[in-house]
């Protein structure tokens, strides 16, 4: 059978080896955390309907065959919710897979050529290429075979699977670098010198909540020698990099911390080992496959829309008369049956294959023009042929706190919400040409929002002391000209008011004289709109006067936090539990006793993925999950307990201590507390695990 790329000789033999573990964790022989352990670096990650399981596919290049579709297709029908979900690495994902189901959902997808070993874990991830590879005018050459040749050569060796952190790659035809190889942890660009061919190489960049754009480490290495540099630097990062700390273990922290200088030095002792170890031949690359075409011609009428989509979803690629043809996804979700059908279109036009991009859709390459009316009608019959403006086809999300137990926010619900308001505003769209629109649902960045044009992320705040969804709005982020700039910004937007502050942003855009160089508008005042349109746009009305805004997009129960669980909740929740620790502080400043009580209880619920409405239930949750459990002096029961009954008795709509009830503890014992749980939180780990009770901060 057909594939991409050729899997190792050892893939077999992991695979059966999970398959046991997997057996034995459904009998009880081993723990839910030895489990865990062993299905991430399998690329097998647990949803948020607890009982679900998330398979993640490894692509190369985006490369997917027809059969492959389909075998997608069946396996999410069959044990999952029967729809796929491509992302920004340009993986392919299926969803609320049952534990019972994996291991027959791995063994079809790994027959057909999509393992999912290596889509998660400390291990080398699914390395990018740009989707316009080899049909690019702008390339240098064709680095779709690189990427593909790389991937066979670095998953061979086991050592790829036991990094201290993920390691990810990226591989692009030209500075205008579409796969994001400057925030990669190694990057390579496409570049010709004088007759030979070869790369830039950019490294330790990366995203996350300390997003880092690489530094230029390589002006030009011969484009045989790729995988020398790759092994090089895994092997610098396998010796050195950070094993403890998973907040500071990313290549990227290796290199800030010993230097470029020493990191180079490193790296060429593990270049002179390689070399000297065996004499080494250039990476052998091969083409892609591609469907031999027919003799005749697949001619056919337009169909109703065809110019429409044809001036919108179209594009020319190098080789006259042959065409990129873009099919958008919303959101990058696309049902089983509807991939059934676009393998069929596939495998009758183009070069027979399609592939993902990280904007998270799909484009088939290499249409002839006598072919575009017959693919079109094949795209229609799918529901896939609608005319889509470049800024809604670029409108990146995360799954965030829909599926992801590290979501905050309900990031796609936004950026459907954006959509449609973008839509119903009638603005221009097609006049702001590729401007990127990306929302992350934490600041863990998974949807690429440091590199958008306008990027969000999702945060958590209190109004009024209810919790509020919020995302924090950043400008300017992309590649411009050769380089590679981060989007910034501190402010957070009320979820709610994020597409009306989208749709007046661009609206600002549209109608300045700078539109549409987004680059001259920000430089001639529009950091300074967004600023105002995000003052202008941050208001929150009292609940009872607008419970919408209390909810997330899609979400039929208030926001919350509840169900975000020990070390699974630390992205940008670090601000959110020094607010409620310094207003205890003050609290205990302006001697309300009571509230200091209440706020400091309340402030590390969140780390136990608990949320309490009322000042009562915030006490006795403290008791048992701080108490009970042994992280705070059980001595400060008798105070908790007090102030247990005080909120009780007071109003029912006396919410987290903002306003003050009768206690009668002395000011130093609720001092006490309060610098227990500040001790207990400055000793807890940057994944808000804590210390055992014998550390400090456990007692007082």
């Amino acid at each position: 059978m057909e594939t991409i790329f050729n899997l190792p000789e050892s893939a077999g033999a992991e695979l059966k080896r999970f398959l046991a573990d997997t057996d034995r964790f459904r009998n009880g022989r081993i723990s839910a955390a030895e489990y865990r352990a062993l299905r991430v670096p399998m690329g097998i990650y647990e949803q948020r309907e607890a009982g679900t399981f998330m398979l993640r596919a490894r692509v190369p290049a985006g490369g997917v065959l027809p059969h492959q579709m389909r075998t997608l297709a069946s396996v999410a029908r069959k044990y999952g919710d029967g729809v796929l979900h491509l992302t920004t690495r340009q993986d392919i994902q299926v969803h609320r897979v049952l534990l019972e189901h994996i291991p027959a959902a791995l063994v079809e997808l790994n027959d057909a050529g999509l393992p999912t070993q290596g889509g998660g874990g400390n291990a080398v991830r699914n390395i990018m290429s740009c989707p316009d590879a080899g049909v690019c005018a702008r390339e240098a050459f064709d680095v779709a075979p690189y990427c593909v040749a790389l991937t066979e050569f670095l998953l061979a060796d086991p050592l790829s699977f036991q990094l201290p952190r993920k390691y990810k790659i990226a591989f692009s035809g030209c500075a205008r670098d579409c796969s994001g190889a400057r925030i990669n942890d190694l990057g390579f660009i496409a570049k010709r010198s004088e007759s030979a061919l070869g790369f830039a190489v950019y490294i330790a960049g990366g995203m996350g909540a300390h997003a880092r754009v690489g530094d230029l480490f390589e002006e030009f290495i011969p484009q045989g020698e790729a995988h020398l540099v790759a092994e090089a630097v895994k092997r610098v990062f396998d010796r050195h990099g950070n094993r403890k700390n998973r907040q500071r273990a990313r290549l990227r922290f290796l290199l800030e911390q010993i230097g470029m200088e020493r990191f180079r030095e490193l790296y060429q002792v593990e270049m002179d080992r390689l070399r000297k170890a065996a004499p080494v031949a250039g990476l052998p690359v091969r083409d892609l496959p591609r469907r031999e075409r027919s003799v005749s011609a697949i001619a056919a009428p337009p169909h109703g829309g065809f110019d429409s989509w044809r001036a919108r979803n179209v594009l020319p690629q190098k080789q006259s008369g042959f065409y990129i043809v873009h099919i958008p996804l919303p959101l990058g979700d696309i049902p089983s049956g509807t991939l059934e059908k676009l393998a069929k279109a596939v495998e009758e036009h183009g070069e027979g294959m399609t592939r993902t991009t990280p904007s998270q859709n799909f484009v088939v390459r290499s249409v002839r023009e006598d072919e575009l009316a017959s693919f079109h009608r094949g795209l229609a019959d799918a529901g896939l042929a609608k005319p889509t403006a470049p800024v809604l086809r670029n409108l990146i999300s995360c799954t965030g706190a829909s599926t992801c137990k590290l979501g905050i926010c309900l990031s796609r619900g936004l950026a459907g919400a954006i959509s449609e308001k973008l839509v119903q505003d009638r603005l221009d769209l097609d006049k702001l040409g590729d401007f990127s629109l990306h929302v992350s649902g934490c600041p863990n960045s998974c949807g690429r929002h440091p590199i958008a044009n306008l990027g969000f992320y999702g945060v958590a705040r209190r109004v009024g002391g209810r919790l509020v969804p919020h995302y924090v709005a950043q400008v300017g982020g992309g590649t411009v000209g050769d380089r590679t700039r981060l989007a910034e910004g501190k402010e957070p937007v009320p979820a709610r008011s994020v597409p009306a502050f989208v749709a007046d942003f661009l609206r600002a855009f549209l109608a300045s004289p700078e539109c549409p160089d987004y680059e001259a508008f920000l430089s001639a005042g529009g950091r300074e709109t967004a600023k105002k349109l995000v003052a202008a746009h941050r208001h929150v009305p009292p609940f009872e006067e607008d419970p919408s805004c209390y909810h997330d997009w899609g979400a039929a129960a208030p926001f919350s936090l509840a169900g975000h669980g020990e070390g699974q909740c630390s992205a940008g929740l670090f601000d959110f539990i020094e607010m409620d620790l310094k207003s205890s502080h003050e609290a205990l400043r302006e001697g309300n006793l009571f509230a200091a009580t209440v706020l400091a209880a309340r402030a590390l619920l969140i780390t136990q993925g608990q949320e309490a409405r009322m000042d009562a239930d915030a006490l006795r949750l403290f008791s048992t999950y701080f108490l009970d459990a042994g992280h705070v002096n059980a001595a400060f029961r008798p105070l908790i307990e007090q102030a247990q009954r005080s909120a009780l008795s007071s109003r029912p709509q006396n919410f987290h201590g903002s306003a003050s009830a009768p206690l009668s503890a002395d000011a130093a014992e609720v001092s006490a507390l309060v610098h227990a749980v500040q001790a207990l939180y400055d000793h807890m780990d940057p994944s808000l695990r804590f210390p055992s009770p014998a550390q400090p901060g456990a007692r007082a």
